[in-house]
């Protein structure tokens, strides 16, 4: 059982806790000096990493991997199209989930939802183990499942474990945040260097042994719900969607900036394994033979590092930023869509370390925008709106990734290599073994 010291340091909540109408401004700015003068619960961020590394097994090296032992060939554009369809039921099924859990919230508490979501998780990172690597099933169905059971996790999880932690201040949250990239960044670097070809089963295995430590942080750091909450969050879901000047024309600007943030970061992934698809890539120029370096150690000591340091940095920007005014605001999320269209335009040079920086831009852009928001809506959304608005937020950005994620990659990195086929980049063979690449 949780202790009473847990309990009287994280305090109750409840979801939506009502306001007078003349006195929410106050009571916001009240809430935001108590809130921002809160120490941090920094073992939030683990709870909110391990998540994303069920997420992170979805994209990089893992779903290379994966695309590998299905033997699917990088050029051949229809079945990797095909496979991209499969794994874009990802981002479907999470966009799906941010509506249906509405329903969910009648019979269980928000608290509830985010311990189903790590239960989910953990079936869909189990999948690919028992199906592909133990039973060496190369059907796309499995892949279909995996990601929409993953989708399905993340959809509850990610809007309403934000929601939950608001009351713990921005310190917290603005750490918790970090544990997105920090969860990538654990397949794609740290993994990434030092599983040796052919075990590449030990990201999924791996992954799954953390989950239930995530749960077990969760449990004994989370704010405690109101006992009596049960079933109110899908009023208060309802009640924001009948007020809704209130919060939504608030909250539109962060939707656009959401979509293009999750875009760049989507295709990001499948537009780099579709480019530099051999098993080395030329340090200066998409042409040249010589040096080149192994495209295992490209990846996971270069284009990762920068893409991970671009996308956590990023998160903590907000906090030192001067934000007084709706003009700052504005300003900082054209500034943050910008970041992300150059990052996803400068992939198109094929000069890798050009493409090391596309990914540290765009990754960057994305982060602030995560963190930025986050200090939004918190701060400007009345506090029985915050949930409604997580949540769609996080709709428009399942919008953006199911666009990024699917067959589309494939198509922009066939733009970005039109005519241009070379010896290491956007190299072009009819079957390509597993084992050309690192």
């Amino acid at each position: 059982m949780r202790s009473r010291e847990a309990d009287a340091r994280h305090g109750s909540y409840e979801l939506g806790s009502p306001q007078t109408e003349e006195g929410r401004t106050a009571m916001l700015e009240e809430a935001q000096e108590e809130v921002a003068e809160a120490p941090p619960v920094r073992m939030l961020l683990l709870a909110f990493m391990i998540m994303f590394q069920g997420y992170g097994v979805m994209n990089g090296n893992p779903v290379h991997a994966l695309k590998m032992k299905l033997q699917i060939a990088p050029d051949d554009h229809e079945k990797a199209a095909e496979f991209q369809d499969a794994t874009a039921s990802f981002q479907l099924s999470k966009l799906l989930m941010r509506i249906l859990q509405i329903s969910l919230l009648v019979f269980l508490q928000p608290n509830g939802i985010v311990y189903l979501a790590y239960v989910i998780m953990f079936v869909a990172v189990l999948i690919p183990v028992v199906c592909v690597w133990g039973a060496d099933m190369k059907d796309l169905s499995i892949v279909y499942l995996q990601y929409t059971l993953g989708g399905i996790a993340i959809g509850l999880f990610e809007g309403t474990f934000l929601s939950i932690i608001s009351v713990l201040g921005k310190s917290t949250k603005t750490f918790a945040i970090m544990g997105a990239p920090l969860g990538f960044a654990v397949h794609n670097i740290l993994l990434g260097s030092i599983v040796p070809d052919g075990y590449e089963v030990i990201y999924y295995i791996y992954t799954v042994a953390c989950i239930p430590f995530a749960v077990a942080i969760f449990y004994f750091y989370a704010p405690v719900p109101d006992a009596n909450s049960q079933g109110k969050g899908c009023q208060i879901f309802l009640k924001s969607l009948q007020q809704p000047k209130e919060w939504l024309p608030a909250m539109l600007p962060w939707f656009l900036a959401k979509f293009a943030g999750n875009f760049v970061m989507e295709d990001a992934f499948p537009l780099l394994f579709n480019t530099f698809n051999t098993a080395r890539v030329p340090i200066f120029g998409p042409s040249s033979t010589n040096p080149t370096i192994p495209n295992k150690y490209y990846k996971s000591l270069f284009w990762f590092v920068l893409m991970a340091l671009g996308d956590t940095v990023s998160r903590r920007v907000p906090e030192i930023l001067k934000l007084n005014s709706m003009k700052a605001w504005n300003c900082w999320i054209v500034i943050s869509i910008c970041l992300c269209v150059a990052g996803e335009a400068l992939n198109f040079l094929l000069i890798p370390i050009i493409t090391g920086l596309a990914a540290f831009t765009a990754y960057f852009g994305n982060g602030l925008i995560y963190g930025l928001s986050a200090q939004f809506i918190d701060g400007y959304i009345p506090e029985e709106h915050r949930y409604t608005a997580y949540n769609l937020w996080c709709f428009a950005g399942d919008l953006a990734g199911y666009a990024g994620q699917g067959r589309l990659s494939v198509r922009l990195a066939e733009l970005a290599c039109k005519d241009r086929h070379y010896t290491y980049v956007c190299h072009q063979q009819q079957l390509m073994s597993p084992d050309l690449f690192g």
